[in-house]
């Protein structure tokens, strides 16, 4: 997952503090970030807020998502990538660390075009 989310993310690790959920997102000083991304986010791209936020994603290893996307990274690796990246945006959302939503669309759609060309 690390390989796919590339500097996005610092650190990669499981926990077992998770049940309904696949990922979660932590970085240090959480309301810190929460309140930067608010005030002053619009003034950054993407990989400079990354770079500023250092988020570590922690995932759920037995979460039906994370088991299905384990075998999935043999069977069709560029999917797999778009749900690892998929994923990773909704943690940040759910972390409150995306401030317009609009802006996940994109990989949302090429996710679902991917998904969807076996039908």
């Amino acid at each position: 997952m690390k390989d796919s989310l590339g500097s996005k993310c610092t650190n990669v690790k499981t926990t077992n503090n998770l049940e309904s959920h696949p990922c979660v997102i932590t970085v240090e000083e959480m309301a810190s970030a929460r309140h930067f991304i608010k005030t002053q986010g619009a003034n950054y791209t993407d990989e400079q807020r990354f770079n500023i936020l250092q988020p570590q994603l922690e995932i759920n290893t037995s979460h039906p998502i994370i088991v299905k996307l384990n075998e999935l990274k043999t069977v069709n690796s560029k999917l797999a990538h778009l749900v690892t990246e998929q994923i990773f945006v909704n943690a940040m959302v759910s972390a409150g660390l995306v401030d317009d939503t609009r802006t996940i669309l994109k990989s949302m759609n090429s996710l679902l075009e991917e998904a969807l060309k076996v039908h």
